[in-house]
Parts: structure tokens; sequence; C-alpha cells
């Protein structure tokens, strides 16, 4: 198994146990929503900024595009205030989608000019992630509670996603 692959599935992974804790956060009456997509984000961040760097040799950017649109991310929550208003949170949600599906499109057209036939996989990945972006921040008009389970929900099936590729590879691989 090459470390790229090793690395993908270890990133992915933890962002499913670190979305798992997010959906818990209303059991525990956690209720604070800037708190739970800032550290969602710097979560998302450090690891994916973690992962570009383990995989620097591989030239991949994968890692580090989606470390900038994290921070991009971050920096508007900290500018608008998503307790004030749902919309906000949902705008941010909204910009984070698209600067992700830029990320992930960049990684189809990797695979198509290759001629890789995994840039099939990612199209479709990429057409779900989208549609749960939007089905996520369109619903984001509830109760703190609500919210939290959204977001957590929104980035429990990304992180599923992002596991499909490097399982993929890991099973070419071993072909």
């Amino acid at each position: 198994m090459s470390v790229k692959t090793k690395a993908d599935i270890i990133t992915s992974l933890s962002l499913i146990i670190c979305s798992s804790i997010v959906i818990l956060l209303p059991l525990l009456s956690i209720n604070n929503v800037k708190v739970t997509f800032i550290i969602i984000m710097l979560f998302y961040m450090v690891s994916n900024l973690i992962n570009y760097l383990l995989v620097k040799k591989s030239k991949d950017r994968e890692g580090l595009y989606t470390s900038i649109v994290c921070l991009i991310s971050l920096i508007l929550a900290n500018i608008l205030n998503v307790m004030e208003n749902p919309i906000y949170l949902a705008f941010i949600l909204l910009i984070w989608t698209f600067g992700m599906s830029l990320v992930k499109l960049k990684k189809a057209d990797y695979y198509h000019d290759r001629k890789n036939n995994m840039w099939i996989m990612h199209i479709i990945t990429l057409f779900i992630f989208i549609l749960i972006g939007l089905l996520t921040a369109v619903n984001l008009y509830y109760a703190a509670e609500i919210q939290i389970l959204m977001l957590g929900n929104f980035f429990f099936i990304n992180g599923i996603l992002d596991l499909i590729d490097p399982l993929a590879n890991l099973i070419k691989e071993k072909n």
C-alpha cells in the first residue's frame, strides 16, 4: 500500500470520526453552532494540510487546496456571526461546498487527463457532494441542535465520499 493511499484513508477516517463526534454533541447539550463549525473547519484544514505534507512527493495538491478552502471558510465564519442569523452559516457552507467542488473537479480532471477511468467515479461523487451540500445549506434554518446534526451528517457523508477514492486505489493496487 502506497503512502498516499494510507494517508488518504487515515485522513478520511479521521474526518468520519470527527463528524460522528459532532453528531453526538446535541446529546451532550453542546449547542454552539459557531464553535462547532469552526472546530470542524480547523480539524478539516489541519488534517488535509498534514495529508498534503505527507504526500507532497506524489505532486497531489488536493490537501493543500482543501486547506485553503477551509481557511477561507474560517475567515468568513469569524467575520460573519453565524449565531446571529442562520443564513450566514448557509452562505458559508455554500461557499465551502463551491470551493470544494472546484478542488474535486480538478482532481477528476487530473484523472481524465491521464486516461484513468477513476474520473467517472469522481464526477459521480462530486454530484452527490454538491447535492448533499445544497440540501444541508437549505435546511440550516432550524434550532441550533438541528444545525449541528445537519453539519455532522454533511461532513460524515463527505468523509465517506472522500474514502471512496483511496479505497478504489487500494483495490486497484492489489490487482
